[in-house]
């Protein structure tokens, strides 16, 4: 079956945990004429805002059984294995696949379109079942992807958006992975980075000056940007005080560091910090925190991370106040799901994995990285019985 990227995600699973009236909550107080009051309303829906970021958005693994066919051939295309963000879940795609009984091909895209785009075209001349591109979009390569799926392969987004989601007229992925239900792609992203700005807002009483990275190169950068400025404005005395691109392209040089460094010694009024992307925390922006000595009075909130994002929360006084916590290898399981379902001619399903906001004192595992407090693995493995 192919699944719309646009549409609304309503396949059947538990429900997710409803944020409505937290969130409705969560942005900052307006000015007020008794000082004492605003001051009361402020610190009251801080407090709410940083409930709901910590509650976050959390779903359920899938409970529909399905058995993987014999004899696949698939192909995992990371979107770079220099960085963690892209080798931990290409990582645990390839064991997810080969606990499948499938046979499992690894292409490292490289950061690039066009690394993207050479993987893509060989998994097509190798005649591949079926292909999890991990966070890349089918814009940024369209034509592989129209390619690929004109010649028969069945493509699962593993964190990237199908062409119909960002405008265009025809659908390349057989479905992307579907997260939470009733949320589309795009929802999705926005949900995380106001789940962030809720962060902020709560932990400054609603009063955070804001150092926000933008993350250019993806789709789901803009939405991201979109959620968190989104949430921040509801906040009257916060204020986002500067701003900085950060691009792909940036990780193949010392560019992203330095840029990050520049921007650490330009906003000295900034109290805050958002870095969209968890896993550039452990290429050096913590210790670009670190080293500008301000440290212990920045908070700095990052979006998904990994073990390392997690081990940086657990030292303290890192260069890394909290993350958004998200279980990385649930949802590599989870697109192995869809693949598994789509290779069968099955509907894809609502495959659970969501998030909440990760500090030293909330949510924080004992070890290793976020895993939401489920035992995904064994579950998959049993719905796909090959435990």
């Amino acid at each position: 079956m192919r699944l719309k990227s646009t549409a609304v995600h309503r396949a059947a699973a538990p429900a997710v945990i409803a944020m409505v009236a937290v969130i409705a909550l969560a942005g900052c107080s307006s000015s007020s004429d008794s000082s004492s009051s605003s001051s009361g309303a402020t610190t009251s829906e801080a407090k709410a805002a940083l409930e709901a970021a910590y509650q976050g958005y959390t779903g359920t693994v899938p409970t529909t059984p399905t058995t993987p066919k014999a004899g696949v051939s698939a192909w995992v295309i990371s979107c770079g294995q220099q960085v963690p963000s892209c080798a931990t879940p290409t990582a645990s795609i390839e064991e997810a696949a080969t606990k499948a009984g499938w046979d499992v091909k690894v292409c490292d895209g490289q950061l690039s379109p066009d690394g993207w785009s050479t993987c893509l075209d060989q998994a097509t001349a190798a005649k591949a079942d079926v292909v999890m591109p991990i966070g890349i979009d089918c814009a940024s390569i369209q034509n592989s992807f129209e390619q690929a799926s004109a010649a028969g392969v069945k493509i699962v987004g593993a964190g990237g958006a199908d062409c119909t989601s960002t405008g265009g007229s025809t659908s390349y992925m057989a479905t992307e992975r579907l997260q939470l239900a009733d949320t589309s792609i795009q929802e999705y992203w926005e949900k995380a980075g106001a789940t962030a700005a809720n962060y902020l807002i709560g932990t400054s009483d609603g009063k955070a000056k804001i150092l926000e990275l933008k993350f250019t190169s993806p789709v789901w950068g803009p939405w991201l940007t979109a959620g968190f400025e989104k949430q921040i404005e509801s906040c009257a005395d916060c204020e986002i005080v500067g701003t900085i691109d950060i691009a792909n392209e940036d990780f193949g040089t010392t560019s992203a560091v330095d840029k990050f460094t520049a921007a650490l010694s330009k906003y000295t009024d900034a109290d805050s910090i958002y870095v969209p992307v968890g896993g550039w925390m452990s290429q050096g922006f913590a210790a670009a925190v670190k080293a500008s000595g301000r440290a212990d009075s920045l908070t700095v909130v990052s979006g998904f991370g990994d073990s390392s994002t997690m081990d940086l929360i657990r030292k303290g006084n890192s260069g890394l106040t909290a993350a958004l916590g998200y279980a990385t290898e649930w949802g590599a399981y989870g697109s192995v799901d869809e693949a598994i379902r789509v290779v069968n001619g099955e509907d894809p399903v609502v495959e659970g994995d969501g998030f909440q906001v990760v500090d030293a004192d909330h949510n924080l595992p004992d070890s290793g990285d976020y895993d939401g407090g489920v035992d995904y693995k064994a579950e998959y493995l049993k719905l796909w019985g090959v435990a």
